[in-house]
């Protein structure tokens, strides 16, 4: 059997808090979905002025990201007409996202869950995921199944 590394509770709650911070910082309210290596739903904050439409996008972005292990940003790319990606979008009845803001979360190579930023510009949504990814990894040592 196979044990597998994923985000919990706890650290779910610190990447939200990062994610809020680097919005803040720039200004931007925005939705925050965290999700584990699986895929499962941890945690979603909307902050306030935030758009209420592109919560789920949020959702999405995370959930693409951490069961593609891949950026949703990078998935844009290879998702354009011609290119070896096109379609990727309308696969699981639509349900993956390829517009930039979702970003897995990767500790000792490992993709360990994923991070969904939305209701900015998809460069804003991309730039305060990766933000809040890397304080995360700041304050958080690898350790356990990390090392």
């Amino acid at each position: 059997m196979k044990t597998v590394p994923m985000l919990d509770a706890e650290d779910a709650k610190k990447l939200v808090e990062a994610a809020i911070a680097a919005s803040a910082s720039l200004g931007i309210p925005q939705n925050i979905a965290v999700v584990d290596a699986a895929g499962a739903l941890l945690a979603f904050h909307r902050m306030d002025g935030a758009k209420p439409f592109t919560c789920d996008f949020a959702i999405a972005k995370a959930k693409t990201a951490a069961g593609l292990q891949a950026s949703t940003a990078k998935l844009a790319e290879v998702a354009l007409p011609g290119q070896r990606g096109f379609g990727l979008n309308s696969l699981s009845g639509g349900t993956v996202a390829i517009l930039g803001g979702g970003e897995p979360v990767i500790m000792a190579g490992v993709v360990v869950g994923a991070v969904g930023i939305s209701s900015g510009t998809v460069h804003e949504d991309t730039a305060i995921a990766r933000r809040a990814i890397q304080d995360f990894e700041a304050q958080t040592p690898a350790t356990g199944p990390f090392e």
